[in-house]
């Protein structure tokens, strides 16, 4: 069995709109819309966390970001959403793609969905073809805070006696909890976890209006973690590093979307 783990990534800002005010049914239809379902729900004052058959939803009163994995159709879940605001609500959208280890296997390629989102929104696209290979389109305004997410790792081929009692289901949710050890680095955040079956393992964390999100795919053809975080640099950077002393990963991608001073987007790659 094949299953794809990296992700596909939508995100929103609109100018007026309170997205807090839209119910719960409201993101089960918009994620239904890309094949996935809706788990559990944590939320405090400032932002929702959705857990995802297929990755998370993260919602704030003015933007959203939509994460899937899997052979999901994001796309249609952007369709779906632009149906139920104004066009000149929209003050940034972006919608990326990491390169998937098996495209031929995916509803849709990174051509396909940015024609359909040119059919309302006229925006730009960028290419990775290096070390990281991936696509992104933006429309709207970078300056906005739509993009909250400073790091994004991503680790392929993992390894060692916990990543193989992952890959086997073994591993218990007490396991799992211990091994990531995630309360150690931030013990004030609220969790919000799932164990698959017959493997695999997403998780959502949140404090406040910054959130934190790990899945592992432990399939034997292609053992991948991804984890995303609105948290600095300085603050995730030893986590990162104790993930990846845990798994070993052949292959690790860092990206890092950040605001120049001239008020444009970067991303970095390392």
């Amino acid at each position: 069995m094949f299953y794809e783990g990296t992700e596909k990534r939508l995100e929103i800002t609109l100018s007026e709109k309170d997205l807090f005010l839209l119910s719960d049914s409201f993101w089960l239809t918009m994620v239904e819309q890309a094949g996935a379902s809706i788990i559990s729900k944590t939320q405090n004052a400032q932002l929702k966390a959705y857990l995802l058959s297929e990755s998370s939803l993260f919602v704030w009163q003015n933007k959203l970001l939509l994460i899937t994995c899997g052979n999901t159709h994001l796309v249609k879940a952007a369709q779906f959403f632009q149906k139920h605001v104004n066009k000149e609500n929209i003050q940034s959208l972006l919608f990326h793609r990491h390169c998937p280890h098996r495209q031929h296997l995916q509803k849709s390629n990174f051509a396909q969905d940015t024609t359909l989102l040119k059919s309302q929104l006229q925006g730009i696209t960028k290419h990775w073809q290096g070390k990281y290979q991936g696509d992104l389109f933006l429309f709207g305004e970078s300056l906005t805070g739509a993009v909250t997410t400073k790091q994004i790792v991503m680790f392929h081929g993992l390894s060692g006696d916990f990543a193989d009692s992952l890959q086997n289901g073994t591993a218990t949710l007490s396991v799992i909890e211990s091994q990531l050890a995630l309360l150690l680095f931030f013990p004030e955040l609220s969790i919000d976890q799932f164990v698959f079956t017959p493997k695999g393992y997403s998780l959502n964390a949140i404090i406040a209006d910054q959130y934190l999100t790990i899945h592992i795919t432990p399939e034997k053809l292609s053992t991948y973690l991804s984890l995303e975080s609105s948290f600095s640099e300085q603050l995730i950077a030893p986590f990162i590093s104790h993930l990846r002393k845990l798994f070993k990963p052949e292959k690790a991608n860092l990206m890092a979307f950040t605001h120049e001073e001239n008020k444009s987007l970067a991303i970095t790659l390392s």
